[in-house]
């Protein structure tokens, strides 16, 4: 027997959702979405049932909601998922709903409650991880940039597009995005200097630039630079320890290593993110699947999710005290990143 998944939202990431799952034999897919455009289009590509209305989308009787909507309103179909029993899967957060709920509720009812990370898996992410860890020595510190541009973030659509508004901002939204895999890769932090600032000259009034200096739960320091304002599209970093030096860069695929004691002085190329990052769509919403099947598979779980965001929380409330915050997993953003 097939299982049944709603897709919630037709947007960008919805529509690479639908893609991956009716790709799957085992899968049979239906969209709720209040645009019509969106609807007309899915039964176009995808040939499959379509509603506008919840209600009558929940009768269809789904056993599984994806939920790809603007991260403002993830929390609403997660708890229609715990409440009804129904397995979910849910883009990245902003804020992440409470993870302990999550894990009570999901046990309870034996049902897969998970979250995106797309990067996670990544083979330079990878790749970097097994780096970090076997090569690299005893971590001193690293540094992440993320330049992303807004005005080329879908470009057709208009200010109601959840990235152009301050609460949802791009950047915004990317910093925990990035600290998804981070975090796996270098170590979670625990205190955090932040600066929260609108620096570039886009018409829309949100902050564009969020820095953060971080001790990590290891000892080691970070750094992470995210932006929405410059043109130039970066994805890069570095990271030191007691065996050398690496550079990364996400985007390209690609990480150079320079290990003096132990004569390595080169580049490894993984693939760039054009190459491999559809793929790894299909693989985490192939692995939420499999996990629904009673398969053991790697998914991100809400408690990492909470982390990334919780990080967000920190540095934006130091940004507004000017002091050292302390992480609190159990500490979420604010509605505005001035409101602490």
């Amino acid at each position: 027997m097939k299982i049944k998944v709603l897709q919630i939202g037709g947007g960008s990431m919805g529509t690479r959702r639908m893609r991956d799952l009716t790709a799957r034999g085992d899968v049979e897919v239906a969209l709720f979405d209040t645009r019509q455009d969106r609807r007309e289009r899915a039964e176009k590509r995808f040939g499959i049932s379509t509603f506008d209305n919840l209600d009558e989308a929940l009768n269809w009787c789904p056993d599984a909601l994806s939920i790809s909507t603007p991260p403002d309103k993830h929390h609403e179909y997660l708890e229609l998922a715990l409440e009804k029993g129904l397995h979910s899967f849910c883009e990245a957060n902003i804020w992440t709903y409470d993870y302990k709920k999550v894990e009570k509720i999901s046990k309870e009812k034996g049902i897969v409650t998970v979250t995106s990370s797309s990067l996670i898996t990544l083979p330079v992410v990878e790749g970097l991880k097994k780096i970090v860890r076997e090569e690299l020595g005893n971590l001193h510190v690293y540094s992440m940039n993320l330049s992303t541009y807004l005005p080329t973030w879908h470009p057709g659509e208009g200010k109601e597009f959840y990235a152009r508004n301050e609460e949802t901002a791009a950047a915004r939204e990317m910093v925990p995005f990035e600290l998804g895999y981070l975090n796996e890769v270098f170590g979670k932090p625990v205190a955090v200097a932040g600066y929260v600032e609108k620096r570039g000259s886009l018409s829309d009034g949100a902050e564009d630039t969020w820095c953060m200096q971080m001790k990590l739960d290891n000892g080691a320091a970070g750094q992470i630079t995210v932006t929405m304002g410059c043109p130039v599209l970066i994805r890069k970093g570095w990271a030191c320890g007691t065996n050398g030096y690496i550079e990364f860069d996400i985007s390209a695929g690609e990480i150079y290593k320079n290990f003096p004691e132990k004569g390595i002085d080169e580049k490894v190329c993984y693939g760039t993110v054009g190459e491999v990052l559809e793929k790894n769509y299909y693989l985490e919403i192939s692995n939420f699947i499999e996990r629904i099947k009673g398969l053991e598979r790697e998914c991100f779980s809400y408690k990492q999710s909470a982390m990334a965001t919780a990080v967000l929380a920190a540095a934006e409330k130091s940004a507004v005290t000017q002091r050292i915050e302390q992480v609190d997993i159990n500490v979420q953003p604010a509605r505005l990143p001035n409101m602490y």
